[in-house]
């Protein structure tokens, strides 16, 4: 043997050892590349996924209003308002709550703010005949907050600038 057998096992030479690896060892097939069409196609499956679940919670309790909004009595609406971003309240507010009407049959009037973010919450003023003031607050859409409705009342509209007076419902 030469010296290149005597790194072999003592019972195959070099050569043949060689040879029998190779008969053996299969080759792997070449790896091909992930089409960009699968990657896409699993991205858009996720986010159907979570639109999907994002529907059914607004659907569920977390997104829907509280049985106090939903069955609140009729009252005359007033013109919403959108208030600007960061800007004060409308005098329309005022105007709705306080008229002579809103006195003797009620009236609601919806308020549309924005955060800070850009995202709206609105609110719902509303004047029950004998001027105690419901507030219902629909904060679902704010995505850095409370993402919650709240029910407030105040004892008459000049308290809703100062909020004395005024307690959760």
């Amino acid at each position: 043997m030469t010296s290149d057998a005597s790194n072999s096992p003592p019972h195959l030479p070099v050569r043949e050892h060689h040879a029998e690896m190779d008969s053996t060892v299969a080759e792997a097939p070449p790896r091909r590349p992930v089409p960009l069409v699968t990657v896409l196609g699993v991205v858009l499956l996720l986010f159907a996924i979570g639109m999907g679940a994002w529907v059914v919670w607004q659907l569920s309790a977390g997104g829907r209003a509280p049985a106090a909004f939903r069955e609140r009595s009729a009252v005359p609406q007033c013109a919403s308002i959108t208030v600007p971003q960061g800007g004060p309240a409308s005098s329309a507010l005022q105007d709705c709550l306080l008229g002579a009407a809103a006195q003797r049959e009620g009236a609601e009037v919806l308020v549309t703010s924005l955060t800070t973010e850009g995202d709206p919450i609105k609110t719902y003023y509303r004047v029950v005949p004998g001027g105690e003031v419901e507030i219902f607050t629909d904060a679902t859409a704010d995505s850095f907050g409370s993402g919650k409705w709240s029910h407030d009342w105040c004892p008459d509209v000049a308290a809703l600038e100062s909020g004395k007076g005024c307690r959760p419902a």
